[in-house]
């Protein structure tokens, strides 16, 4: 058995998935175990830690205002409770099931049934990076995946920029298998639990990943020009790179853009129309968009 004695949660929402890494650090006292999570519908995160002691309010108060400053938004509300007693393994593999996208059957680690025939099965557990499959914007990403390889595309050479899980790097790599893939994320939590990823499916050989900021790092730079880019990320940082994509991208290549909201989609468009690409396909998930674009010669 795996119960526990009674723990305390600590548990907070952020605005978005940029700071998770800076709160993940303030909640993370003694021995507490932190996870966080997309909240569907929404670019929020919410962020969860488990502990055994009951934690010190004034010192959580604290590192939660650290964090928020160092993150320039103000420090959200923090929800400390005692909870009982739990098997936390029975309780985790209840309420984390296998989930079918377009053909993708995405998996934890505890599944050990058969994937479905005629369906690309990934391996991936829920942890601090993005990328679980559940969220629309990556569900937007697969589904475009799948929609180039279905029109014939070649990919040589992929980069999945902002890579959190890998998720998207992995469905490239089982796409197309004889493909070179980078990548990368700035976040060190997502480049560590990216590599566990690309191990546990068997994509070492083809995908390397690497912590990188933005386009601009050594390892982004020695694999261009890609075929195929896709970045699951935020609208802002999406229209700041739009130089990084354009320089990245081969003229024929194509961009799978997301983690735009829908009514940010417009602009996000329009600040790649203007420096060479043409929109192939749009796919709209729920509240978010998501936009395939290809590079004008």
């Amino acid at each position: 058995m795996n119960q526990s004695a009674p723990a305390w949660r600590i548990a907070m929402e952020l605005p978005d998935g940029s700071c998770v890494a800076a709160f993940e650090e303030a909640i993370a006292l003694d021995d507490a175990v932190v996870t966080a999570q997309e909240i569907a519908g929404s670019p929020g995160w919410r962020l969860t830690g488990y502990c055994t002691g009951e934690p010190d309010r004034a010192i959580l108060d604290m590192r939660v205002a650290i964090a928020a400053a160092s993150a320039a938004i103000d420090p959200p509300p923090i929800i400390i409770e005692e909870i009982p007693a739990t098997d936390w393994v029975a309780d985790y593999q209840s309420r984390t099931k296998p989930v079918t996208i377009g053909r993708f059957f995405i998996y934890p680690s505890h599944f050990h049934d058969s994937v479905p025939q005629g369906l690309t099965g990934m391996k991936l557990d829920a942890g601090l990076a993005f990328g679980t499959g559940e969220h629309e914007s990556t569900a937007g990403c697969l589904v475009a995946l799948q929609g180039l390889k279905d029109k014939g595309l070649n990919v040589g050479r992929g980069l999945d920029m902002g890579c959190g899980s890998a998720i998207l790097a992995i469905a490239m790599a089982r796409l197309w298998p004889d493909a070179v893939i980078v990548a990368v994320d700035n976040d060190p939590i997502s480049v560590s639990t990216a590599t566990e990823n690309v191990a546990d499916n068997g994509c070492a050989g083809a995908v390397s990943v690497a912590e990188s900021d933005g386009y601009g790092g050594a390892v982004v730079q020695s694999g261009t020009p890609y075929d195929l880019i896709t970045a699951n990320i935020l609208a802002r940082p999406l229209i700041a790179m739009v130089p990084g994509a354009a320089s990245s991208l081969a003229v024929g290549g194509h961009a799978i853009l997301s983690g735009i909201l829908s009514e940010q989609a417009e602009e996000v468009l329009d600040s790649y129309v203007s420096a060479g690409f043409a929109l192939s396909e749009r796919l709209d998930f729920g509240n978010w968009a998501t936009l395939v674009l290809e590079r004008q010669g």
